[in-house]
């Protein structure tokens, strides 16, 4: 029977009910629908009257341009710390161009959700705008400029406490002695052909104590290897690991970036041989 019928054939004294049904469906979906909208308008309210002082904003690279711009970092992670008396310190890691810097900053607001931060590092030479569009009380996407607009960087941020509590202090100081299990999302290769590299799967990385690790594949294109690595704890919940990883097939660099959402679990997102191919997903760690 088509609804319309359906609508009009029922009795006149079951309509009340039936309209009262819709009003109560209608407005129970009404929160889940804003609920994200009304997190990230809380969050730019919370920055109104606050700013960013005494926070990390942990700054995750996913896309530089031009494509390998020099002076300026093409992979990894950059934290900048927020400072009262609108002062900022900055350090980073994940391949080249990192470095640790200070200067000035000036908050404005661009929207119910977005915030935009002018900087001036300290001796005058380098001047940046980034804007952070918050999508949730401590998370969005961030877009920086540089040099006048000619280098543009961007990626996922997350906002954590600059002096967190134990309790707040999600990533480990190391990652040796651990297994971390990840789990395959998503997968960008825009130079290489369609099915030569995995898009879904598990990798389960084993850790040992001195700085060498062993990988299982699982899954269509996963493969067995085994690495060199570092790993450095740059905030409360953000961790970089460089590593060279070998196989039968290749050896090549990546730059892993951890955000813990849990002591034991969160993202990750990694660029293999400095961005031919782009992972990303979610990881679970256990002692071995």
């Amino acid at each position: 029977m088509p609804i319309h019928t359906m609508f009009f054939s029922m009795p006149r004294r079951a309509l009340p009910a039936f309209l009262s049904l819709g009003l109560l469906l209608l407005g129970s979906a009404l929160p889940a629908t804003s609920a994200q909208a009304d997190e990230a308008m809380s969050a730019h309210e919370t920055l109104s009257r606050a700013g960013l002082s005494g926070m990390d904003l942990n700054l995750q690279i996913e896309k530089v341009l031009p494509a390998g711009a020099s002076g300026v970092p093409n992979q990894g992670a950059i934290v900048k710390r927020y400072l009262p008396r609108g002062q900022w310190t900055s350090q980073g890691a994940g391949g080249s161009g990192h470095r640790v810097a200070s200067g000035s900053y000036q908050l404005s607001h661009r929207g119910h959700n977005t915030v935009e931060d002018r900087s001036v590092e300290t001796g005058g030479q380098l001047q940046s705008t980034t804007r952070y569009t918050f999508e949730s009380a401590q998370s969005g996407t961030w877009v920086q400029t540089l040099s006048n607009g000619n280098q543009v960087l961007s990626g996922h941020f997350t906002a954590t406490p600059s002096q967190p509590s134990a309790s707040q202090l999600l990533a480990p100081a190391s990652n040796a002695g651990l297994h971390v299990a990840l789990i395959i999302k998503a997968a960008v290769a825009p130079q290489l052909p369609p099915g030569v590299y995995p898009t879904a799967g598990l990798v389960l990385q084993t850790y040992a104590q001195d700085g060498t690790l062993t990988l299982q594949g699982f899954g269509p294109g996963n493969i067995n290897s085994k690495a060199t690595f570092s790993y450095k704890r740059l905030s409360a919940n953000t961790a970089v690991e460089e590593a060279i990883q070998t196989s039968d097939f290749f050896s090549w660099p990546y730059t892993m970036v951890y955000t813990f959402k849990t002591p034991n679990s969160g993202t990750w997102y990694q660029s293999l041989n400095n961005g031919l191919i782009q992972f990303s997903g979610t990881f679970d760690t256990f002692p071995r």
